[in-house]
């Protein structure tokens, strides 16, 4: 073998060893590819919650390790992690849930979620990260309730043990007794929240609202009060529920049902 023909050779045995260490790039599929179906949450600050995504990938090539990495100010207990293949002919949606914790009630109420996914691969053979932000509307709620709630005999008994049912005669008074507490930890301010107190059959009594008047830190509560309910003097005689209603503007904190039998 002749000089040129070593030189030759040689040449042909570097391109080689060079060829067979690169590696392909593929890109990745576009964010705009893939689609995020998600419903409004609502959630009282500090508690967890199951939500539901289902996605979709219109591009052909599929999305590998399919996961939501964030979510605003809300934290990411659990989410789990799918593949999901490429449309080809038809779309195909994968749903996941993923385990939530609120932040406090006085959060935006626009959160970002940010799902992550691998797709392609750079001049090394690694597979490419991308993100995708979706916008959730959250509405976050104080986490209050009601205590104390019941009947009671009349307005000087509000302090006394409270029931569930009350017997009653036409053309008097049911007196309901009640109290609000913060089981949360962000403070709620006054005047904030209404208790609305509903007797369902309105031929019987009708319905009141009162305001709560006390501002209540991490474990506060309010005065516990006493209302009136007029019986009518010619309501028929039965059943009827009576629902009291916590309410933060139209947003519903707590509800409970309490029964109301009228004497013959």
């Amino acid at each position: 073998m002749n000089f040129i023909s070593r030189i030759l050779l040689n040449l042909i045995i570097i391109s080689l060893i060079l060829l067979s260490g690169c590696v392909s790039t593929k890109e990745p599929v576009d964010s705009e590819d893939v689609m995020v179906d998600i419903s409004p949450i609502k959630i009282k600050e500090y508690s967890e919650q199951q939500i539901s995504l289902t996605i979709s990938n219109k591009a052909n090539e599929p999305i590998d390790n399919v996961r939501v990495t964030s979510f605003g100010s809300f934290s990411v207990l659990e989410s789990p992690s799918v593949n999901i293949p490429g449309m080809k002919d038809e779309l195909k949606p994968v749903s996941i849930a993923v385990n939530i914790l609120a932040p406090s009630f006085d959060s935006d109420e626009e959160q970002m979620l940010t799902l992550s996914y691998s797709s392609g691969n750079d001049e090394k053979g690694n597979s490419i990260i991308k993100t995708k932000n979706i916008p959730v509307e959250t509405t976050i709620l104080p986490n209050a309730n009601l205590q104390y709630l019941g009947f009671v005999k009349g307005m000087e008994n509000i302090s006394e043990a409270e029931v569930t049912t009350w017997t009653i005669a036409k053309g008097e008074n049911a007196t309901i007794t009640f109290s609000v507490k913060n089981e949360g930890r962000t403070t709620i301010d006054e005047n904030t929240m209404d208790v609305l107190i509903e007797v369902d059959n309105k031929r019987i009594g009708s319905s009141k609202k009162i305001t709560i008047k006390e501002p209540m830190a991490r474990a506060g509560t309010s005065y516990t009060k006493g209302v009136e309910v007029p019986i009518l003097e010619n309501a028929p005689n039965g059943e009827t529920d009576v629902f009291v209603t916590l309410l933060k503007g139209d947003e519903i904190l707590d509800s409970r049902t309490l029964l109301l039998k009228v004497k013959l």
